[in-house]
């Protein structure tokens, strides 16, 4: 700025340029401060943002990897971006953990630290049950008297004595073949996946679905489809068709359809049953193709077993339904399949008593089989034959096809791996008038609880022996189960006597759900129970 004086009246000299330089030069500092200051707090919002969406990062990551493992328990300075993650798990109770998560950022000289908080169920497969008794193709046999709640159903025969009670409806389905007769599973188990030995699909939409030809060898209803399969992350069910042949590629021509339920599905191989409820019969002289049609996510994907050319009769493809279809890669490839044709018709009853099997309490209450013989029903009686029924058979109805069991043995074997995560008990486990409290625990030998004894369960259980309860002995949840229901897994028999209950945790929902994988009474240390 160009110094310029004036003298006033008092002659006093006044250099206006210096003051007003002063001035700017002032302003300046004041501006640049400020500057200074804005781009300093615009620097830690930004590092608190990215230290938050890293905190959250963490729990994403928590639940991921929970869904996988419900035994992760957290990782340390992941990094991610500009930043770090570091997550802790501590259990709540047996269904619920607290996770931590706390994000870490440091740029432009600014640091920040973000912590965020969440509880996360830990029982990611829900299972859910429609019948008091739902049982597999082994059949169910009743007699003493007993009365089941509910209704049942069974992919086999429903045989009772005299004297037994069903309170609701009882459907036996035909049971199919003990044997399969179109398979490819060999070699098994699959220890890592190769491109020789593994399919993956529904994780790009060019290879969102899966499909295997196949022949069977007689004509003879098809019952039900097994898929030695796993996933990875939570993909939705799919559906599973049966159609016929378009020059080599399955064709939109559906013959029957069923549902590959997700829950069954789980993060190690395993094999998942596909009951197909509309069962024409297939011509043996006819390729057919089995397709299982779902979306595609790259996170969250099915991965079927497979071998090179191990199956004589078809050859998998992927692709999607309704569009365009591929070899695999490498080409050539058989997916891993069993299918079962009908075995046989089913029965309800099996004594010629009209007052041996009660069935129902209500009109719409009804028994259900090819053959029901010997039983009392209150409402409609659905069969092709009968003898000894207070009705006549109403033929209306064709014989109930099977129902897929809502849980695979990938399922039950995923509770085990939960019980043994708190430890193992050698032998039996005795439970006295003065009680225990129990779980998670994997028991080498057999349960017993004494009458008047009773078991609290505050984790799953998984018994190599027997459960047994003598007159009075209860089993119960713990109350940390909330509405939640609790697994007890035997590999053998399980003996209730008079007077003896499970319960829930108390709330509304919760139930002690028992599962057994024994096949009594046919193997071995059975001792003639069922």
């Amino acid at each position: 700025m160009k110094k310029t004086t004036y003298q006033n009246q008092k002659g006093q000299i006044i250099v206006i340029g210096l003051v007003f330089s002063a001035i700017l030069l002032t302003l300046s500092a004041v501006l640049m401060q400020s500057s200074s200051t804005y781009k300093k707090l615009e620097r830690n919002t930004i590092v608190r943002t990215q230290a938050l969406q890293l905190a959250e990062a963490g729990i994403d990551e928590a639940a991921y990897q929970l869904n996988q493992n419900p035994n992760y328990t957290g990782e340390s300075n992941t990094a991610l971006g500009s930043g770090t993650f570091s997550v802790s798990i501590a259990a709540i109770d047996a269904q619920h953990k607290r996770v931590t998560s706390v994000g870490n950022v440091s740029f432009g000289g600014q640091t920040a630290t973000r912590t965020i908080k969440a509880t996360i169920g830990i029982n990611a497969t829900v299972i859910s049950f429609h019948y008091g008794i739902q049982v597999g193709n082994g059949g169910f046999v009743m007699n003493g008297g007993a009365t089941v709640n509910g209704n049942v159903y069974s992919n086999g025969n429903i045989a009772a004595t005299e004297g037994v009670h069903i309170t609701g409806s009882a459907v036996a389905a035909n049971p199919p073949a003990l044997y399969a007769d179109q398979t490819n599973n060999t070699p098994l188990p699959i220890s890592s996946c190769v491109a020789s030995t593994c399919i993956t699909f529904a994780s790009t939409s060019v290879a969102q679905d899966f499909s295997q030809s196949f022949k069977i060898s007689t004509a003879t209803q098809l019952n039900n489809i097994q898929f030695y399969i796993k996933k990875v992350g939570s993909p939705g069910d799919a559906t599973v068709r049966i159609v016929n042949d378009n020059s080599g590629s399955p064709s939109t021509d559906v013959l029957m359809t069923g549902t590959l339920a997700a829950s069954s599905v789980t993060t190690s191989f395993g094999w998942v049953t596909v009951a197909m409820p509309t069962t024409p019969i297939l011509d043996p002289a006819q390729t057919y193709w089995l397709v299982i049609d779902t979306g595609y996510n790259s996170s969250k994907y099915y991965i079927i077993g497979a071998n090179a050319n191990g199956y004589a009769n078809g050859v998998a493809k992927i692709g999607k339904y309704g569009g365009t279809w591929s070899n695999t890669s490498p080409s050539g490839l058989d997916g891993y399949f069993q299918i079962y044709l009908g075995g046989g018709t089913s029965l309800i009853g099996g004594n010629t008593y009209t007052t041996g099997v009660y069935i129902g309490s209500t009109s719409t209450d009804m028994a259900w089989a090819h053959t029901v013989k010997g039983a009392t029903v209150t409402g409609p009686i659905y069969c092709q034959t009968g003898s000894y029924i207070n009705k006549p058979c109403n033929t209306s109805l064709p014989d109930p096809t099977p129902q897929t069991m809502p849980l695979s043995d990938n399922n039950i074997q995923a509770w085990k791996d939960d019980a043994v995560t708190g430890g193992t008990i050698s032998g039996d486990y005795h439970v006295g008038w003065a009680g225990a409290t129990l779980g998670p625990k994997h028991i080498t030998g057999n349960l017993l609880i004494d009458g008047g004894g009773t078991l609290t369960v505050s984790g799953t259980l998984w018994i190599d022996g027997t459960i047994t309860l003598t007159g009075g002995g209860k089993v119960q949840l713990a109350t940390s189960y909330g509405s939640n229901s609790g697994a007890i897994v035997s590999d053998s028999y399980v003996s209730l006597g008079g007077g003896s209950t499970f319960a829930g945790s108390g709330q509304p929902g919760s139930y002690t759900f028992v599962i057994t994988t024994s096949a009594c009474p046919a193997e071995p240390g059975c001792n003639g129970n069922s």
